[in-house]
């Protein structure tokens, strides 16, 4: 009898469950269609795209090894376009979304996003991103020897302590 009651009880509310996942489910759906990240991914792939010219640049290879050089980093811009690509993560995202905020947030952030202040969030966030990167890249060399110096500090350090191991 009592297994029959719970029945009818989980019976009653499992709609209301089911409903409140596929509401969760939308909204989180409608927050990542508004934060452009068709758009916002262009631009990242642009300025990736810029880094990697550079880079070849300061590989100083010889200039006639830059189509071949294209070819591949185009060939490999293509798979991570494809992968990382709306489409092919929607379902992931919206999960993640679904997972890490209450409906009842996402829907606060959506009408955020709808606001004029959120549209300019959205509409200069890849700005922001494209500065902030040129920004790291600019600061790469300066870090790279902090942490060659380090790598050496500890090699000096390793090569040492096996000298000790070898002397015992």
């Amino acid at each position: 009898m009592k297994a029959i009651i719970v029945f009818i009880i989980l019976s009653l509310f499992t709609p209301y469950a089911l409903a409140d996942e596929v509401s969760h489910t939308a909204a989180a759906e409608e927050l990542i269609l508004l934060s452009n990240p068709d758009q916002i991914l262009q631009q990242v792939w642009d300025q990736i795209g810029s880094m990697v010219d550079q880079q070849f640049q300061q590989m100083g290879a010889p200039e006639e090894y830059r189509p071949v050089y294209k070819k591949y980093t185009d060939k490999m811009f293509k798979v991570l376009e494809a992968e990382l690509s709306l489409e092919n993560m929607r379902d992931d995202m919206i999960s993640m979304y679904v997972n890490t905020y209450t409906e009842s947030e996402i829907r606060a952030i959506s009408e955020f996003y709808k606001s004029p202040a959120g549209k300019a969030l959205l509409e200069k966030m890849p700005k922001l991103l494209q500065e902030s990167m040129a920004m790291t890249q600019k600061k790469m060399p300066q870090i790279m020897q902090k942490i060659q110096a380090i790598s050496q500090e500890m090699a000096r350090e390793l090569e040492s302590l096996k000298d000790q191991q070898q002397s015992q």
